[in-house]
């Protein structure tokens, strides 16, 4: 298994795995990111801001297992940590420590003080690991955010 950016033909695998994993933990509900409008042209969307945004890919044997990434927030200087989700398979291998360190080392080299992520408390073991990451939990969402549905909002400085 191994890391790298995402491209075009990841798309639909990765749309897949972000929709499969919401599923299995009952998070496939309006306001979060099973229905986000760039599932489908992920990699255009993080490919075509690459001073603002990145997404990496885990792949293995030509097959993508998850993935996670960053893009700007509408708040100056905030990124959000975005889309980090992995198939049963992937999960365990320290992958999302991986991404995590990547997006932190990206946000500091394009400017971003701090990373901001939205998700759901039964979200054990990614919640979990952000606290790990010294994310801070908020006590409601920061303005503007598009996961209406999720229940949980951290925020670290970089």
């Amino acid at each position: 298994m191994f890391l790298r950016d995402i491209r075009p033909q990841d798309n639909v695998a990765i749309k897949n795995i972000i929709q499969t994993t919401l599923t299995e933990f009952g998070n496939n509900i309006p306001g979060t990111a099973y229905y986000d409008p760039e599932l489908d042209t992920l990699a255009e969307f993080y490919n075509s801001q690459p001073d603002k945004a990145h997404y990496w890919v885990i792949e293995h044997n030509n097959q993508i297992l998850g993935g996670g990434g960053l893009a700007p927030l509408n708040q100056a200087g905030i990124a959000e940590l975005q889309k980090l989700y992995f198939l049963p398979e992937a999960r365990g291998y320290g992958f999302g420590k991986k991404i995590i360190n990547l997006v932190e080392e990206n946000a500091k080299k394009m400017g971003y003080t701090s990373l901001y992520l939205e998700t759901f408390k039964n979200l054990s073991s990614a919640v979990h690991l952000y606290q790990k990451f010294d994310f801070q939990e908020i006590p409601q969402p920061l303005s503007g955010t598009a996961h209406s549905a999720c229940d949980m909002w951290l925020i670290k400085k970089l």
